[in-house]
C-alpha cells in the first residue's frame, strides 16, 4: 500500500507529465476504438452485408450508348428491348444452366395538361410534346421487387400510401413531392395525362401518394435534366397492371409510344449474376450490357464508408506511431534523471524490486486511466462520431472490438510500465560508492 501511495505522489509532484500520459494514452485508445470500428464495419459491408443484397441484374444501354441519346429524337426507341429480344436473352441463360426469376418495370414519356405541369429550369429544352412525347414520364412496376431496383432511385411515401399491387382495377399513381408542390397536388386529387403520339388520348388517374427519393443514382437526372420527362421528379409512378390495362404497354407502338422494357432478373446468388453476363454475351444488342443495379447502388452507399475507413487507418497508424514515441518519451523523462533518487533507497535499504514496483505504477495509473477513458468515449461515441464525418452508415463497435482493445491497450500500458521498472534494474549499484552518494553518506556520519 506504501508503494501505491508514493507513486501516486510522485504523479502529484509533475502534474503536467502525468496529464500528458494520461491524454495521449486517452486519444490513442480513443481513435484505436473508433477507427477500429469504422474499419470492421466497412470490412463486413463489403462481406457479410453485401453477401445479403439482393443479387438483381437488368440488360440496359451502356454509358456511351446513353451519350448518344436524344430526347427529342423518337428514332433512340430503337434502342429498346421488345419481348422477343428478352426471350431470346432468356433461352440463352437457361441453355447454360442459370436459374432465375424475373419482375418487369416498363415506362413511357406523356403529355402534361392543366392539371399537372411539368417542373422546369431555364436550361429545360423548349422542345414541344410531339417531339419528346411529352414533359413527364409515366414508370410502371409489377413488383414492390422491381420498385426496389429503380432507374431514378429508391423512393418512400410520405404522404398517402403506396402502390397497391394486387389491384389490377385501381387507376392510381404516385407524384414527387416538388411535382405535387408545383401543381397543389393532394393525396385523392385527380390529374389527366395524354399519351406520347396522340394528343387526343388521354389517361385519368388518382393520386394515391407523395413520394420522396432516398437515393439518387449516378445516372439519375434531377434540375439538371435537359428535357423535363428526363428530371425524375417529373417521374409518375404507377403498376404495370394499370399500364397494360390503359393500353400502355404495346407491341406495335410507333416513336415515344413504344415502351421502355425493362425485366429485372432475380438470382439466388451473387455469382450468378456474372454466370449469367457470360451466357448473354454472345446475344447482347448492340450498347447493351449486363449489370446489377441492386450492387450497384449498395456498393454507392457505402462508398463514403469505405472513403472514412481508408482515411481512418492512416490517422491510425501515424497516431500508434506517434503515440507510441511520445509515451514512450514521457517514460524516459520520468524515469531516467532519478538516479540519485534511487540510489538514495537503495542505500536506506529499499530492494530494486520496490523501487521498480512504484516506477512502473506512476507509469501504469495514468496510461490506464486514459485507457479506459479512451475506450469508452470511442466505443459511446463511434456511430455520432462516424455520421459527423459523413460516413452515411451506421458504425457501432462490437464487444469483441472493444475487448480486444483492452487487451492490445493493457499490454501496451504493462509494456511502458516494463520500460520504466527496467530503468531500476538497469542501475548499477557500484555507483552508489561514487559521489554524490559517498559524500551524502560522510556528510550525514559527521
Amino acid at each position: 500500500m506504501f508503494i501505491f501511495s508514493q507513486a501516486w505522489k510522485q504523479l502529484g509532484r509533475h502534474p503536467w507529465r502525468s496529464l500528458l500520459l494520461l491524454l495521449v494514452s486517452l486519444i490513442v485508445a480513443m481513435w484505436s476504438t473508433f477507427g477500429g470500428a469504422v474499419v470492421h464495419e466497412n470490412t463486413k459491408a463489403r462481406t457479410e452485408t453485401l453477401d445479403k443484397q439482393s443479387a438483381t441484374a437488368v440488360v440496359r444501354p451502356s454509358s456511351s450508348l446513353l451519350q448518344t441519346r436524344q430526347g427529342d429524337d423518337s428514332s433512340w426507341t430503337d434502342h429498346y428491348l421488345s419481348w422477343s429480344d428478352y426471350d431470346k436473352l432468356a433461352s440463352a441463360a437457361q441453355t447454360k444452366g442459370v436459374q432465375y426469376k424475373y419482375t418487369v418495370a416498363e415506362s413511357i414519356p406523356v403529355r402534361q395538361s392543366a392539371s399537372i405541369q411539368a417542373i422546369t429550369t431555364d436550361s429545360t429544352s423548349k422542345a414541344s410534346e410531339d417531339k419528346t412525347g411529352g414533359n413527364l414520364t409515366l414508370q410502371s412496376f409489377y413488383t414492390s421487387e422491381a420498385a426496389q431496383v429503380n432507374e431514378y432511385g429508391t423512393y418512400k411515401v410520405i404522404e398517402g400510401k403506396g402502390l397497391d399491387y394486387s389491384n389490377s382495377l385501381a387507376q392510381n399513381v404516385l407524384v414527387s413531392e416538388e411535382l405535387a408542390k408545383k401543381n397543389n397536388l393532394k393525396v385523392g386529387s385527380t390529374i389527366k395525362i395524354g399519351n406520347p403520339t396522340d394528343s387526343e388520348t388521354t389517361y385519368e388517374y388518382t393520386v394515391c401518394g407523395i413520394y420522396r427519393y432516398t437515393s439518387n443514382p449516378d445516372n439519375a437526372l434531377g434540375d439538371d435534366a435537359k428535357f423535363a420527362k428526363d428530371n425524375r421528379n417529373n417521374v409518375l409512378y404507377t403498376t404495370y397492371t394499370t399500364f397494360a390495362i390503359n393500353g400502355l404497354d404495346t407491341t406495335d407502338g410507333k416513336g415515344w409510344s413504344v415502351p421502355d422494357l425493362n425485366v429485372v432478373f432475380t438470382f439466388e446468388n451473387r455469382s450468378d449474376i456474372d454466370k449469367f453476363a457470360a451466357a448473354l454475351k454472345a446475344d447482347l444488342p448492340k450498347g447493351m450490357e449486363v449489370s446489377s443495379p441492386t450492387i450497384k447502388h449498395y456498393m454507392q452507399s457505402i462508398e463514403a464508408l469505405n472513403t472514412l475507413s481508408e482515411t481512418t487507418r492512416i490517422v491510425m497508424i501515424v497516431l500508434w506511431i506517434c503515440g507510441a514515441l511520445a509515451l514512450i518519451g514521457l517514460v524516459l523523462l520520468a524515469a531516467l534523471p532519478r538516479s540519485n533518487e534511487i540510489g538514495m533507497a537503495l542505500l536506506v535499504g529499499v530492494s530494486k524490486g520496490r523501487i521498480a514496483w512504484q516506477f512502473m505504477l506512476e507509469t501504469l495509473f495514468p496510461t490506464l486511466i486514459g485507457l479506459a477513458i479512451g475506450i469508452t468515449i470511442g466505443a459511446t461515441c463511434a456511430n455520432p462520431l462516424a455520421g459527423a464525418l459523413n460516413a452515411q452508415h451506421s458504425v457501432h463497435a462490437t464487444g469483441g472490438l472493444i475487448w480486444q482493445a483492452i487487451w492490445i491497450g493493457a499490454l501496451a500500458c504493462i509494456a511502458l510500465s516494463a520500460i520504466a521498472g527496467i530503468r531500476v534494474a538497469a542501475f548499477r549499484t557500484m555507483r552508489m560508492f561514487q559521489s554524490p552518494y559517498i559524500s551524502d553518506s560522510a556528510t550525514s556520519e559527521e
